[in-house]
């Protein structure tokens, strides 16, 4: 018996599906990394032991969100083709197809990882 995966959330079709959605948007989530990531950098060389709380938050709000747009933009990268259904043979549909679960995979636990980490620190300093 064949199993369908139709109407599993994490498959690689519906993260190409989710990915084809976003995939205008890719060039701009990069974009809004790396701008992130200069402003981390700028923002953490002031911080010092006499920096008010608000400034320190947000510089980890802004570390966390530049890895979230590089997170979402890698996604959308990985998923807007797939490579299985361009395949001539069996042996590359199979390997592809292998390689695209694994990547469903890695972004089912990568894509929620930054805000929950972001969370997670904020609910450890409130503690």
């Amino acid at each position: 018996m064949k199993s369908d995966f139709s109407s599993y959330w994490f498959t690689p079709e519906s993260f190409h599906q989710r990915a084809e959605q976003f995939s205008e948007w890719r060039w701009r989530l990069l974009m809004w990394s790396a701008l992130c990531f200069t402003l981390y950098l700028l923002l953490s060389s002031q911080v010092s032991t006499k920096t008010p709380d608000a400034l320190v938050w947000l510089t980890l709000f802004i570390l966390f969100s530049a890895l979230q747009a590089l997170v979402l933009g890698s996604f959308v990268f990985f998923f807007r083709k797939l490579p299985s259904t361009q395949a001539n043979s069996r042996f590359w549909f199979t390997f592809y197809r292998s390689v695209e679960w694994c990547e469903t995979l890695l972004f089912t636990f990568l894509l929620p990882l930054p805000a929950l980490t972001f969370v997670y620190a904020l609910y450890q300093a409130w503690l």
